[in-house]
């Protein structure tokens, strides 16, 4: 399961402003609405088998769309129906264009040797910095005591590496929506928590969707720790896919220079990279459509 289509992420993003449709297939389209121009935008993002253009039009009609932005999976893509529906290639993405699928239905020891050598010598680094691994289930959980322990290493790692996420607020209706279906993965050294993994727990993929951590963790390398564990809990839980959520894609070199560095540190678990189609854009509005493709004109 791609996490962008399941009931959960629809429950998160209507929590912030967006409004969801069915489009048929199980697959969800989002609609942001902007009041001061009585329309809006929709996305589409790594819907399931074939693309029900008709649908999509209905909706993009029926809410007003200025465009409708497509991110298709790469199961049953044909480039040349996005052509034949009035679709141009985007050069927006508002998810990952890759990601990296690891089997589960390995056993153990062979997932362990399926590591790069380095992701092995420092997981057997970590197993011996008296490192603690405490998994929390929030659907277990009586307030957010512990969602706030892992916000505060997230944000954290905001400032160690100098990237943007949400404020608390929004995470924490993020939280609401997944509550049912995630676990957090905390190791704590000294009785202090110093990095944590929060897991997406859906049909049978476990989703990598947060993480955070201290520089006392990256010394002690519990964010490899963590990985090995929660790809052990994975198993237990008797899940067949661990989804590390997003890489950083080549073929797009001008998107998210920034995931280059944790693509690094994924890429050693190895697994299986997926690289989904570019995605595609529609215009329902003919000042937008102009400014596309002046825009494309210019860029050559």
């Amino acid at each position: 399961m791609d996490i962008r289509q399941s009931s959960n992420w629809g429950d998160y993003l209507s929590r912030i402003g967006w409004k969801i449709e069915k489009i048929g297939n199980d697959s969800q389209a989002f609609i942001r609405p902007i009041p001061l121009f009585h329309h809006s935008v929709v996305k589409i993002q790594h819907p399931y088998g074939p693309i029900n253009f008709t649908k999509i039009d209905e909706v993009a009609k029926k809410h007003k769309a200025f465009f409708v932005l497509v991110e298709p999976q790469s199961p049953k893509y044909n480039e040349s129906l996005f052509i034949k529906e009035g679709y141009y290639p985007s050069k927006t993405s508002l998810t990952h264009t890759a990601t990296i699928l690891i089997d589960l239905n390995k056993s153990e020891e062979k997932l362990f040797s399926s590591f790069s050598e380095n992701a092995r010598r420092n997981i057997k680094k970590a197993q011996k910095n008296n490192l603690v691994v405490k998994k929390i289930f929030l659907k277990d959980e009586e307030d957010d005591a512990e969602f706030k322990n892992f916000y505060a290493l997230l944000s954290n790692l905001t400032k160690l590496k100098k990237f943007y996420v949400p404020g608390y607020s929004e995470f924490h209706k993020k939280m609401l929506a997944f509550k049912k279906d995630s676990v957090i993965l905390f190791a704590y050294h000294q009785e202090k928590p110093v990095a944590a993994i929060w897991l997406g727990i859906l049909e049978d993929t476990a989703v990598y969707m947060n993480t955070g951590i201290t520089k006392v963790g990256y010394d002690l390398l519990a964010n490899y720790l963590l990985v090995w564990e929660a790809l052990k809990l994975s198993k237990k839980l008797k899940l067949k896919v661990f989804d590390f959520e997003g890489i950083y894609d080549p073929r797009f070199p001008q998107h998210r220079q920034s995931w280059k560095n944790f693509t690094e540190f994924k890429s050693r678990f190895h697994g299986q990279i997926i690289e989904h189609p570019k995605p595609w854009v529609k215009y329902y509005s003919l000042p937008f459509k102009i400014f596309y493709l002046c825009g494309q004109i210019l860029s050559r």
